[in-house]
């Protein structure tokens, strides 16, 4: 199958939503056939295909061989992907080997989706605040298993530096993306690129949680962007 063609495949798939409880968040919807969904499949893969699905991809990375309990198969960027840089942020001297900078495979395919959009609207640099974290949780869930990044801030090609922090401007309780979602506090080019981000990342389907200054305020400075097994719901918001 084509990506373009699994791109609309995920977009007919995510077309006609339902309400479900699961998630316990009134935005969390569940598509007619969720198992076509990028974050779906993504979530469900063996290691093998994980790693052959990378290697195809020409994602730069490497194997991590040390400790990385709860991770499945834990690999780390050795470069940039489709042209941007993902990089830790908020640390006087970022190391770039440090437990935060593993994902496990499967985030790792979703953030090469990721990166296409960055990449086409000029970024050249994302900065996040962890990947990993280590702490207890359920296998294929949250930080604990490498399946989250926290992007916070993006620099475009002119050396513009867009953070979720300063330019999302977003309203705690709002809906982020399709009919009914609130506009920015201000209308500013900052806010424009990262719904923009939100929305179009929301439409490939590659994440099943995609979490905003809008969901609640202990996401002011950053996107929760996860990719999590065992689930067939997903929530933008």
């Amino acid at each position: 199958m084509t990506r373009r063609a699994a791109t609309i495949l995920a977009s007919v798939a995510l077309a006609g939503l339902a309400a479900t409880a699961e998630a316990g968040n009134r935005f969390a919807l569940e598509p007619f056939a969720p198992e076509i969904t990028r974050a779906f499949q993504y979530a469900a893969m063996s290691d093998e295909l994980c790693l052959t699905e990378l290697g195809e991809r020409g994602v730069p990375y490497e194997l991590v061989d040390a400790p990385a309990p709860g991770v499945g198969l834990p690999i780390r960027f050795t470069g940039p992907v489709r042209g941007v840089l993902f990089v830790p942020t908020y640390r006087a001297e970022p190391d770039p080997r440090a437990p935060a900078t593993i994902a496990d495979c499967r985030l790792a395919l979703a953030i090469d989706d990721a990166a296409q959009i960055l990449a086409s609207h000029g970024v050249v640099e994302a900065e996040y605040l962890s990947m990993y974290r280590r702490g207890g949780g359920r296998p294929g869930w949250r930080h604990p298993a490498g399946r989250a990044i926290d992007v916070a801030t993006v620099k475009l090609g002119d050396g513009t530096v867009l953070s979720v922090r300063h330019d999302f401007y977003g309203r705690t309780g709002a809906q982020t993306c399709g009919a009914g979602a609130a506009p920015p506090r201000r209308e500013t080019a900052g806010a424009l690129f990262w719904r923009t981000f939100v929305c179009q990342l929301d439409g490939w389907g590659s994440f099943n949680l995609i979490l905003t200054p809008n969901y609640n305020w202990g996401h002011r400075d950053h996107l929760h962007l996860e990719v999590r097994s065992g689930i067939r719901w997903f929530l933008t918001q």
